[in-house]
């Protein structure tokens, strides 16, 4: 009889755990900080992404309406799950099924509309028919597909090489219509004898003084050459017609900062990172000035993108220290020597607590630091053994946080402090 009991149990158990891997599990947990003190962001629940594997896929999610909206893993077909904000529940899938390709590499929200891009296509959901709107196929058009950026004039530009590791490479910046997918060549440059040419996506600046359009972003004339050789300019185009308005110098090695755009503070000064340093210059002219030189190991201003919030630039250069500026003259606020390494692309800006609120992608961790004074108020270290990877976004509406693990999108609520 023991042992039927035994065998028994263990069927029990089979079955149990037979019916788990087919469920979704939402799970209420709170991490305790290292001091012991209740957390500042409490997991509201986490809704395991993929039963079958661990879901490694950089590309952001997006808040939308009463969805946090996921894509699929590695080498799936592009795909997006969508979990509702309250509860967690994943409660619709969307396979792009029509798309060669594979999995999405980045997204942004454009009202109704999420942009992506995979390795083949860049492309238009429209999310309140949960229906592919438009896709362009420039993988078919001889062109290897890089980063994207929504601008601030509401158009989302895409680089593109045509004729990848060919003697006539050409580095090439287009611009979509989110809800048509019109696309149009804004910018391109063909290598020559000095080297393969790299644009990182741009800022937009509305030049009211002289009624224009500006596209600003890097670039680099050598980027094939090794890392001490390979300098840095700053481009600013006429958006119309594509001409070259200035371009400024940068630095003469290690040039960085390639996977973002620079930032415009107060519609006058254009800020971007190169070397071990961070470089604003005038808008309207590409004067440089000022330059703020970081004393760290190594830096490379391409993780996370530079944050602006009210008078003041926060940056992380995918060391552990995240910094404070002004970005009027440079001069340093704090820095944080332990603040997040490798922050992912975002951090957010917490108004109603002055909170930075980010992912660090080195610690693995969801990181609250005090924006004014740079202090680190809690380190959320991931959720069942699985470390955070994604971008967190913020609903204000909800006063909640989302991001993923590699196994679980999640949700929290901030907890103030006494």
């Amino acid at each position: 009889m023991k042992t039927l009991r035994i065998l028994s149990t263990l069927l029990l158990a089979v079955a149990l755990l037979g019916s788990c891997q087919q469920t979704e599990v939402n799970v209420p947990s709170t991490v305790p900080s290292p001091s012991g003190e209740e957390p500042l962001l409490e997991v509201a629940w986490a809704t395991r992404l993929n039963y079958e594997k661990d879901v490694a896929n950089l590309a952001d999610g997006v808040s939308y309406k009463d969805w946090y909206i996921y894509p699929g893993d590695f080498d799936d077909p592009a795909t997006l799950m969508a979990f509702h904000k309250d509860t967690g529940d994943k409660e619709w899938e969307l396979l792009l099924s029509e798309l060669s390709g594979k999995e999405i590499g980045y997204m942004f929200l454009s009202g109704d509309y999420l942009l992506a891009k995979n390795a083949h296509h860049v492309f238009g959901v429209d999310l309140r028919t949960r229906s592919l709107a438009w896709s362009v196929d420039l993988k078919s058009m001889g062109m290897r597909l890089g980063r994207s950026h929504l601008a601030e004039n509401g158009k989302l530009y895409h680089l593109a090489d045509f004729g990848w590791q060919t003697p006539h490479q050409e580095a090439r910046l287009y611009e979509f219509e989110p809800a048509t997918g019109a696309y149009r060549l804004v910018y391109a440059e063909q290598m020559d004898s000095i080297g393969m040419k790299y644009l990182s996506p741009p800022a937009y600046h509305r030049d009211e003084a002289n009624n224009r359009e500006l596209l600003l972003f890097n670039h680099r004339p050598n980027a094939e050459n090794v890392p001490q050789e390979i300098s840095q300019r700053l481009y600013a185009i006429d958006l119309s017609s594509g001409e070259k308005v200035w371009d400024a110098h940068v630095t003469n090695a290690f040039a960085s900062n390639g996977l973002h755009p620079p930032v415009i503070y107060d519609n006058r000064i254009v800020i971007t990172g190169g070397d071990w340093s961070l470089y604003a210059f005038d808008v309207q002219t590409g004067e440089q000035l000022w330059r703020y030189h970081f004393d760290y190991p190594w830096a490379i201003w391409g993780y996370t993108n530079h944050l602006l919030h009210e008078g003041r630039l926060y940056v992380n250069n995918s060391q552990f220290d995240v910094s404070c500026l002004n970005p009027e003259t440079g001069q340093l606020i704090w820095n944080n020597p332990e603040g997040g390494p490798n922050s992912l692309n975002n951090m957010v800006y917490y108004e109603r607590e002055d909170w930075l609120v980010f992912t660090s992608w080195g610690y693995g961790s969801v990181m609250v630091l005090d924006a004014l004074t740079g202090e680190t108020l809690h380190r959320e270290r991931g959720y069942n053994y699985s470390t955070y990877n994604n971008d967190v976004v913020y609903d204000e509406a909800r006063d909640m946080f989302f991001t993923s693990t590699f196994r679980h999108a999640v949700g929290f609520k901030p907890r103030s402090p006494e």
